[in-house]
């Protein structure tokens, strides 16, 4: 599979939308740094299961945005990576994974001779690419594990299964988040890497420094805030509810696409909803928070995960609260970790009541300020070349 020259670009299968989700993912930002070496081809995902009315939250919302997406077909973006958004077939079972697989390859075909890249090795994430990756010769094969997707609700797992072990036997390298995963899989693969998340500090970091958003200095103090996907999946609906209850006297924020129902949540006087924030806009939000709450559920996807937040969070400097979960395990001394909602909201009370402290407050900024993506990608672009 691997050839006697360099690369001469990058294909990536990748498991968000560009043109819908957070500018902060992972494979995001790395890309953004390996288009300055070399050509970028981000190929939008085909999902890994259908909406279903009655079943997925906001199902039609879903299908919706992605249909806006496709549309789009193929475009340059300002910073120079090439966007494809495939046409595909949204049915997942065996026999549309090759069909879609066949789509997939021929129109990266299309749109690597439009980005002029002849000798491309792939960067993985989604399984659901994974018979337009093995249908074809590259130059590497990099597979980004990025999260157990068995775990994910609604999922056909023997299907999702075949097509991650496909990639797994065909990667030369599969990249690692989550060091439970790894562990799991380190003796199938032919070479297993532990990548971990990357933060973009000088942007959290400064936060402080912006001018204070006029909605955000309306809100009454202190606040707890989150921002991120809120998911059915990953975001404890009833943990939310028991906080705002047990502290009325704090703002509960919280920032980012709504994908699940929150509409009892909503209904407590002392929440704020407010959508997405532009990424560039974050960090003026953030750095106003008293306390930074991660309300995961307690399940097997959240157990695989790695939340890129943890690092961008502590960037900030705030004081933060979070479920446990095994990635955090580094970070005990710098967050209050917590099994329950009766101390999820004692942890909160008791950061309120401690207040700021500029000792606290490099301790987290000093454990992040070197996990740059810059040095992510330095790494991904040697995986993806011939002397790896």
């Amino acid at each position: 599979m691997t050839a006697e020259r360099d690369c001469d670009g990058v294909v990536c299968f990748a498991a968000v939308d560009w043109w819908y989700h957070s500018q902060g993912h992972s494979e995001r930002r790395i890309m953004v740094e390996l288009v300055k070496d070399l050509p970028v081809l981000w190929v939008n995902p085909i999902a890994i299961r259908a909406p279903r009315p009655g079943k997925t939250q906001l199902a039609g919302r879903r299908v919706l945005r992605k249909l806006r997406s496709t549309l789009k077909g193929y475009r340059r973006d300002p910073n120079g990576i090439r966007v494809l958004s495939p046409l595909f077939v949204p049915v997942y079972n065996d026999r549309f994974a090759r069909v879609n697989g066949v789509l997939l390859r021929a129109q990266v075909a299309i749109a690597c001779r439009l980005a002029r890249i002849r000798r491309p090795s792939c960067f993985v994430t989604l399984p659901t690419a994974a018979h337009a990756v093995t249908g074809r010769r590259w130059h590497r094969v990099v597979f980004n594990r990025s999260d157990n997707y068995l775990a994910l609700p609604g999922v056909d797992g023997p299907f999702v299964a075949g097509l991650e072990n496909r990639l797994l036997d065909a990667a030369d390298e599969v990249l690692y988040v989550n060091r439970d995963l790894m562990a799991a899989e380190v003796g199938r693969v032919r070479r297993a890497t532990y990548l971990g998340h990357g933060v973009d500090f000088a942007h959290f970091a400064h936060g402080g420094e912006l001018p204070e958003p006029a909605a955000m200095a309306a809100l009454a103090r202190p606040v707890v805030g989150f921002y991120g996907a809120l998911d059915e999946f990953t975001i404890d609906r009833t943990l939310l509810e028991h906080t705002a209850r047990a502290l009325p006297d704090a703002t509960l924020l919280l920032i980012g696409t709504v994908a699940m129902d929150l509409g009892p949540l909503e209904r407590e006087p002392n929440v704020v909803v407010t959508g997405p924030i532009p990424y560039e806009e974050l960090p003026a939000w953030a750095a106003r928070f008293d306390v930074g709450i991660m309300p995961w559920l307690r399940n097997e996807w959240i157990r695989y995960c790695n939340p890129i937040k943890l690092k961008e969070y502590l960037a900030a400097g705030f004081p933060v609260v979070s479920i446990d979960f095994p990635e955090l395990a580094p970070y005990h001394d710098l967050v209050r970790a917590v099994d329950d909602a009766e101390g999820f909201v004692a942890a909160i009370r008791a950061e309120l009541a401690a207040g700021r402290d500029d000792a606290g407050r490099a301790a987290r900024q000093a454990a992040v300020a070197d996990s740059s993506w810059v040095g992510l990608a330095r790494s991904v672009r040697e995986s993806l070349s011939a002397d790896r």
